[in-house]
């Protein structure tokens, strides 16, 4: 499974267009799908459309602005040349951008009582666009949320693809692969090709919003989602940000109109988690709570499917989490010993649901038969399958935030750690203590992401301790850094060190609750968040909070920046080589030497978890 995420799904999506194309004609209608029936009258389908689209306004803006990918100085000499549409500087100017969205969105919105795309892509463009999305967005390990594999529930792939026609979700779906496509080719004609498909869907989107039966349709549902996807990875500015923000709350409005109809069919049921997902993600941006009227939906929806699943605990439990960061943040809660109770209970919550996760979501421990560049340390972790691995890490990252938060809380309350009470004291070292094996968790999930290491090797020495064998060195399109190669940090000045308020300041620098991405205020903040958010290989946000840690050691931050790098280099996720360079230029404070953890209570052995 974890060999999915680095191979080249190409050949296969297109042989399954090909094999589609082939199919009797009845097969290969095209289609909808299973369209989601009329909302019962609770849904306030009767009130909801009309409050939404009498809005002068569409109810999904042309708001995107265009990406900031530098794509080179020939390029974008090419491209000013021919159609004046780029700053000289290889970035896209933002009154001309503004002038394009509007030009082409009036466009679009004129033509959509067509079918016609005026200025589609090509045939090979566009087959292009659909097959990159279906190789990172369906044809994809379930690691990933936004994961389209229900599509075929949803729509059919049309007899052939042309320049005449185009359905909201093909106009999507190419919008999405073209622009992923040109992150990676480097291409201006390509996104430039991108931004025309996104107005064409944008338009045909708005067109279906507009007829109340059409809204509440899975189909347009799934266009609404993918547009969403496109706005998400389409660039990193505050524009950016305030698009996508906008685009969730749409969406998040129109399931509200789709009420619990939605659920009637599996995909419609799909579509609703995904977009939680989603709708978590910005909040986690915000700052705010889940809203009241997905949190609503979401309960009738327990009543409707299989809720014993982790999955589903584990959203729970991360819904309560934003909930008290909330409350902290918003005065609600005050204090430090409020506080500190608050974030306590969230970790006793993460703890429980460790405690009750089904045998087969238990990782194994493996130690290496021998050696491996690629792997810190002699032992490893084992998953079922990546989905097991992403959510384990998932967690581990918001618990480790929420201990970051409890010594930031704690240092900030005293002058000197010894000064607090002892109770205070002793969280304060759990806090450390879990920290750090959680780091430890972090490092020993590494090899699996990358292919290092597979369940199917694991044996048993002589003593009964599962041991695996790692895949030859020679094997491996990257190498871990010599440790002749590794950078130096840059290390605390003695005059800081010395100061009763370092300990409070170092800890304010790591990413915590409050500030997972450390974002806030940052002059990069919008593309530090997004960068992070839509980072397509599951183990990069856990690398950050590792590489960002207090408890970071220079081995550890050295295997930090040196997977990042690999990921970069095999899969050329540009997202990995962003993060490496965060993590490079964070000033690392000595914050645990600061801390007089000799001076401070030990822990009972039964204090701390057996298993993070």
């Amino acid at each position: 499974m974890v060999d999915l995420m680095f191979r080249d799904e190409s050949h296969h999506v297109i042989k399954r267009a090909t094999t589609t194309r082939k199919r009797p004609k009845k097969a290969r209608l095209a289609g909808t799908g299973p369209n989601t029936p009329p909302p019962s009258t609770r849904s306030s389908l009767s009130s909801s459309p009309s409050l939404v689209i009498r809005q002068p306004r569409p109810f999904i803006s042309d708001t995107s602005p265009s990406s900031e990918e530098d794509f080179g100085a020939a390029e974008c000499a090419h491209r000013d040349a021919n159609r004046g549409s780029v700053s000289g500087n290889s970035e896209f100017d933002d009154d001309q951008a503004r002038t394009y969205n509007s030009s082409h969105t009036s466009t679009a919105l004129t033509a959509t009582n067509s079918s016609r795309i005026p200025y589609a892509p090509t045939n090979s463009l566009q087959e292009r666009g659909i097959a990159f999305f279906f190789a990172r967005y369906v044809a994809t390990d379930h690691g990933c949320y936004q994961n389209y594999d229900f599509i075929y529930d949803v729509w059919k792939p049309p007899p052939a693809y042309d320049m005449d026609s185009t359905d909201c979700i093909t106009a999507s779906m190419t919008a999405v692969g073209l622009t992923s496509l040109s992150k990676l080719t480097r291409c201006p004609e390509t996104f430039r090709r991108a931004r025309q498909s996104y107005t064409v869907a944008l338009g045909l989107a708005n067109s279906a919003l507009s007829n109340p039966a059409e809204a509440v349709k899975d189909s347009t549902m799934l266009a609404v989602l993918i547009l969403g996807t496109y706005e998400f990875v389409s660039g990193r500015t505050p524009q950016t940000i305030r698009a996508w923000q906008d685009h969730v709350n749409g969406a998040a409005t129109l399931a509200s109109m789709r009420g619990a109809a939605q659920f009637r069919t599996k995909a419609g049921a799909r579509m609703f988690i995904m977009l939680c997902h989603t709708v978590l993600i910005s909040c986690i941006r915000s700052g705010l709570p889940m809203p009241q009227s997905m949190v609503d939906l979401r309960n009738e929806l327990w009543h409707l499917t299989d809720t014993s699943g982790p999955i589903w605990r584990v959203v729970d439990t991360l819904y309560n989490a934003l909930q008290v960061r909330h409350d902290i943040k918003s005065g609600k809660v005050s204090g430090v010993d409020a506080v500190v109770k608050k974030l306590c209970d969230v970790e006793d919550q993460f703890s429980a649901l460790i405690s009750s996760l089904p045998p087969g979501w238990y990782y194994r421990q493996a130690k290496l038969s021998k050696p491996h560049p690629a792997v810190l340390g002699d032992t490893c972790h084992i998953y079922r399958g990546l989905t097991q691995a992403t959510t384990w890490n998932g967690i581990r990252t918001m618990r480790m935030l929420v201990q970051e938060t409890i010594v930031e809380v704690l240092c900030a309350s005293a002058e000197d750690p010894t000064m607090l009470s002892t109770q205070h004291q002793l969280q304060l070292v759990k806090a450390m203590k879990l920290i750090q094996m959680l780091g430890e968790a972090f490092v020993s999930s590494v090899p699996q992401h990358f292919g290092v290491v597979s369940g199917k090797d694991i044996v048993r020495d002589r003593q009964g301790r599962h041991t695996v064998a790692p895949i030859p060195t020679t094997q491996l399109p990257h190498r871990i850094l010599s440790p002749s190669d590794q950078k130096s940090l840059p290390q605390a000045t003695s005059s800081s060190a010395s100061t009763p308020t370092s300990v409070s300041t170092g800890a304010s620098r790591k990413p915590t609750l409050f500030d997972p991405t450390q974002s806030s205020g940052h002059e990069r903040g919008a593309e530090r968040f997004l960068t992070l958010a839509t980072a397509s290989h599951t183990i990069i946000w856990p690398l950050y909070t590792l590489g960002m840690s207090s408890s970071t050691t220079p081995d550890t931050l050295a295997y930090v920046l040196d997977r990042l790098e690999a990921i970069y280099q095999e899969t050329g996720f540009e997202q990995a080589r962003i993060v490496s360079n965060i993590v490079k230029e964070q000033v690392h404070t000595l914050l645990w030497d600061q801390i007089p953890t000799s001076k401070l209570p030990s822990l009972p052995d039964t204090a701390l978890p057996m298993i993070v």
